[in-house]
């Protein structure tokens, strides 16, 4: 067993919280007619700032531009966005829901990636601070923090 400082209700406060987290996230993952909740995210991010592109969609959804361009085209493929060449600069590509898209997102609830963003919002700067340092040490100490994030239950990496 190793020896830590780390008392019995800490670690199972953290815990708690992460199972919590990670339980509303999976419920999400299969409770959507079709889809997946981190679809519905990015559908419902792009309904409130349609003509973004992949990199604004990306920085939208905090998430990496991969992670954002395998979203679209996932999206692109079963008819819910459309990519459009912008008029202004022929160079840049701005993305649309489709009729289809804007039903998915009319029909959907909220997702959890919704209400933890908004909860993060919420939080004072400090707590956001701590927030993030605490869980990026968290992630390097557990060996975790290589990876490419995905997006939540999506992706060819569970």
């Amino acid at each position: 067993m190793i020896e830590t400082d780390l008392s019995t209700s800490e670690a199972q406060a953290i815990m708690d919280s992460l199972r919590r987290i990670v339980q509303a996230l999976r419920r999400a993952s299969t409770q959507y007619e079709g889809f997946t909740s981190a679809q519905i995210f990015v559908l419902r991010t792009l309904e409130t700032c349609e003509g973004a592109s992949v990199n604004d969609l990306a920085a939208l959804t905090h998430t990496h531009q991969s992670t954002a361009s395998e979203m679209v085209a996932k999206l692109e493929a079963n008819g819910l966005l459309e990519r459009r060449t912008a008029k202004d600069d022929r160079r840049r590509v701005e993305l649309y829901l489709s009729a289809a898209g804007r039903k998915v997102v009319r029909d959907q609830a909220r997702t959890p990636q919704e209400e933890l963003i908004d909860a993060i919002a919420a939080l004072s700067s400090e707590n956001r601070t701590a927030l993030a340092q605490g869980l990026k040490a968290l992630t390097e100490a557990a060996n975790l923090s290589e990876a490419v994030p995905q997006l939540f239950f999506e992706g060819s990496n569970p």
